[in-house]
């Protein structure tokens, strides 16, 4: 039994509470939320799961492909690390197309204080990581047959860390008549709580500040929610969907120029996550199992490809050696 002392037990308990006066009892509160998105002119609609002859005509002759991407490193602090990078587009018949990249911040000419190099850094492996899943879907766009690419994560972040490499993606999938959608797991966008200002918030004691808070239960299984007013991301619409019984939503991404697509879409993320799941179609949980770069993996590179010297000398932290 694992024992715990006495005042890390106050101080979680303390915690709970304060948790529960600031978050409150959502469930009172849903049937309100509802309400107030119906009367912003939300759209609510249940999903139909796709039948198989609706999707081969949807689809016709073409594929749909899913891409994820991994980011690990060594076990030591900023800058005597390694990171490895890998991206990961697959289709749905076994297609696939990789990149992968490494980088050390030992090969950078350090100009800046620590804290904002450690910032940087963190930009760098942002944008390495965009910029190689974006490489992947190109290079499976430009080989044609492509009906749908599922992006991991939201659309807008491509366009925040890999500007130009996204505008190339965006502009051959419109010429392709290829459509994008990004999933978001965690949707941390807050654009619904202000277009609803929440008058309820204070009191009934809420503090639903960001969306995936705010639809927490609200959305009936199968059920997608669009409002029009709460559409502030350059160039593309967000749908949010709950495909299973997670009470939590996701968020679905969409080129503006394909928003006329995006119930179709949603139809098919809805037919191809499972009802018992977290809410992520099993295809891209899929692509993201099999992209991840494990520690191990990480490990037996180093071992093999490193000079046991600069192992030594540059990434092995002293607490790897520890007797015990």
């Amino acid at each position: 039994m694992l024992e715990v002392q006495r005042h890390l037990i106050e101080k979680m308990t303390k915690m709970d509470s304060e948790l529960r006066m600031k978050y409150g009892n959502k469930q009172s509160v849903n049937s309100t939320i509802r309400q107030s998105l119906f009367d912003k002119n939300g759209q609510f609609r249940q999903m139909s799961r796709s039948e198989a002859d609706f999707l081969s005509n949807w689809i016709a002759e073409l594929e749909v492909a899913a891409v994820d991407g991994s980011v690990n490193q060594t076990k030591g602090e900023y800058p005597h690390v390694i990171y490895f990078f890998q991206a990961l587009a697959r289709t749905i018949k076994g297609k696939e197309k990789w990149e992968f990249d490494l980088y050390t911040p030992l090969l950078e000419e350090v100009e800046e204080t620590i804290e904002e190099e450690i910032e940087s850094q963190k930009r760098v492996r942002s944008s390495k990581m965009a910029e190689l899943e974006l490489m992947v879907a190109k290079a499976m766009m430009e080989e044609g047959s492509i009906k749908l690419i599922l992006m991991d994560g939201s659309l807008t972040h491509y366009a925040i860390d890999a500007p130009k490499l996204w505008q190339e993606v965006r502009e051959l999938a419109l010429l392709n008549n290829v459509l994008i959608a990004g999933v978001t797991e965690e949707v941390g966008t807050s654009f619904l709580y202000q277009v609803l200002e929440l008058e309820f918030n204070e009191a009934q004691g809420q503090q639903l500040v960001y969306d995936r808070d705010l639809l927490f239960g609200v959305l009936k299984q199968g059920e997608m929610l669009f409002l029009e007013k709460a559409q502030h991301k350059p160039h593309v619409h967000t749908a949010w969907l709950r495909p299973s019984t997670d009470p939590a939503v996701i968020g679905v991404d969409v080129l503006i120029e394909q928003t006329e697509e995006i119930n179709r879409i949603c139809d098919f993320i809805f037919s191809i996550t499972p009802k018992e799941g977290r809410g992520i179609p099993l295809f891209l949980d899929m692509v993201d199992r099999d992209v991840r770069i494990t520690d191990k993996l990480v490990e037996a590179l180093v071992e093999q490809y490193i000079d046991p010297e600069l192992i030594r000398r540059l990434f092995s932290p002293k607490r790897t050696h520890r007797l015990y």
